[in-house]
């Protein structure tokens, strides 16, 4: 009995071995991991499968019935089947870590939603049910979207009655006036609404009945390029021609990261407004990290419009290439990447890293009084955080304190992820953002990051700085003939921020004097 035993020990001893050999394998194929860790965790494995053997030999040449040699055993065995255990969970993370960064880092198709919009109080349920409705469109405007879902909305319903308006504004307003039944419009242009004195409430008065989706790129070839020649605007085409994102060696070059917040709360990215705007300026070598804030408000040219001054904001609707243009120009800098992240998205992002702690010095409740924050430490989950993030109507200087609160969150998620305990769970945390992040960071940039950080844990320099301006009334490419509020340029403030860009890229450690001026 007592070599029966023996034998089952034997096989379960060489199942460790091979077990450990396979996740090692697999460990040292795993690219972000540093040649250290990956020497000793190979160490570590040997070891304990020696370890695993002596002490169940230890314990089969105790005496018969001394209790620590059946204590010797007992150890022995639970070693052994812990690390078959553990030697096969280590590579199904090791694959769940690849896999993972191969999807958030593939190309994520950002679409344009078309919503067909009713008055909130319209008997209609169901897009069938307004079979026989006038539907509202504008050409002027997203031309391209706009045809490709009355296509749509004709093969649904067998053919629908419109009527052309020459702006966004005349089409809601025959929706008001009962003129028309429905109205066909980009979901990004009803954020742009509400920014117009009289259509604040577009989204409260309205309701929508049904969508469609339209992928990047799909409406062309939908509409065989019949696009209306005096079509002013078309959501999300100018990002189809992005040329200024260099990559580089991300460990050992300085590098620009545009960072963007979508103005959705979907699942899946669709072009929308940008209401976050932050350049994170990273020096890998002198482990500098400099964020620049740019107000959501600022009167900046357009690149979609040909240079037209419109708001920083409305040039997310045009697609990230489009802000991404209007940020390189301001500052007369390159881009290399961007992240694009929404609500939902910056929700789970928080959740995922257990929270963030950041000082506040003010108390405040947030937008719609669902969050109480304090002064000094405040501990955020992720809508607590999104409330901290987006409340700017709290503060005497409105959406310049709403920036600077973006990047306290920001630095408080750059020193989570800097943490070990942390950095090792990326994979988690990537992919439970699958569909809600998009970026042009690829998988091997992030396995390097990744590997840097864990070699040398290094802590970084993180600084802040945000431009300003002065707030005023003006008309803007995205909604021209009327005038919106906008924040005029501090051409001093911008020509501090370029500067302090370039010494960042330059690699040198900025003092908190450096960036005083914007605080």
């Amino acid at each position: 009995m007592k070599s029966f035993k023996s034998v089952l020990f034997v096989i379960a001893w060489v199942a460790m071995l091979a077990a450990e050999a396979y996740a090692a394998l697999r460990l040292w194929k795993l690219s972000m991991l540093p040649l250290k860790h990956k020497l000793l965790i190979t160490i570590l494995f040997t070891m304990l499968w020696l370890l695993a053997g002596l002490i169940y030999l230890l314990g089969a040449k105790a005496q018969r019935g001394k209790h620590p040699g059946r204590w010797r055993r007992i150890i022995a065995w639970l070693l052994t089947l812990a690390m078959i255990g553990g030697g096969l969970y280590s590579v199904r993370v090791s694959d769940q870590v690849d896999e993972t960064i191969d999807k958030v880092t593939a190309k994520v198709a950002v679409t344009s939603s078309v919503a067909v919009y009713v008055l909130k109080d319209d008997p209609a349920e169901y897009i069938e049910d307004a079979k026989d409705y006038t539907f509202g469109i504008t050409e002027s405007y997203d031309a391209a979207n706009t045809r490709a879902a009355v296509k749509e909305l004709k093969e649904k319903l067998d053919g629908i009655e419109t009527v052309s308006h020459d702006a966004v504004v005349d089409m809601v307003d025959a929706l008001y006036e009962k003129k028309v039944n429905a109205i066909i419009l980009n979901e990004g242009y009803a954020s742009i609404l509400e920014d117009l004195d009289d259509y604040e409430s577009f989204s409260e008065d309205t309701r929508i009945l049904y969508e469609v989706v339209i992928e990047e790129g799909d409406a062309e070839e939908i509409i065989e390029g019949t696009i209306a020649e005096d079509s002013k605007v078309e959501i999300g085409k100018y990002d189809l021609n992005i040329t200024n994102l260099q990559p580089v060696n991300v460990t050992q070059e300085p590098f620009v990261l545009y960072l963007s917040g979508s103005d959705t709360r979907s699942k899946m990215l669709t072009t929308s407004r940008s209401d976050v705007n932050i350049l994170m300026v990273i020096n890998p070598v002198s482990k500098q990290i400099l964020m620049v804030n740019t107000p959501r408000d600022y009167y900046v040219p357009n690149p979609a419009g040909r240079g037209a001054l419109d708001k920083l904001t409305h040039c997310g609707i045009y697609g990230i290439g489009c802000s991404v243009g209007a940020l390189s120009n301001l500052y007369s800098i390159p881009i290399n990447y961007y992240a694009q992240i929404n609500f939902t998205g910056f929700e789970t992002l928080i959740d995922a890293i257990g929270g963030v702690t950041v000082e506040s010095e003010s108390a405040f409740t947030t937008l719609n009084g669902k969050h109480q924050i304090v002064v000094g430490e405040n501990h955020l989950n992720g809508a607590q955080a999104l409330g901290f993030a987006r409340e700017r109507y709290a503060f005497a200087t409105g959406d310049n304190q709403r920036g600077k609160n973006q990047m306290k969150i920001l630095t408080a998620v750059i020193d989570k992820l800097s943490a070990g305990t942390i950095i090792l769970h990326h994979a988690q945390i990537l992919n439970s953002l699958q569909g809600m992040l998009v970026t042009n960071v690829s998988g091997d940039e992030i396995n390097n990051l990744v590997k840097m950080q864990l070699s040398d844990g290094a802590q970084w320099n993180v600084k802040s700085f945000a431009v300003t301006g002065n707030g005023g009334s003006n008309y803007t490419y995205s909604m021209p003939n009327f005038r919106a509020y906008v924040m005029y340029q501090d051409t001093s403030l911008v020509n501090t921020a370029s500067s302090l860009i370039q010494r960042v890229l330059n690699g040198e450690t900025l003092k908190k004097s450096d960036v005083a001026k914007s605080a």
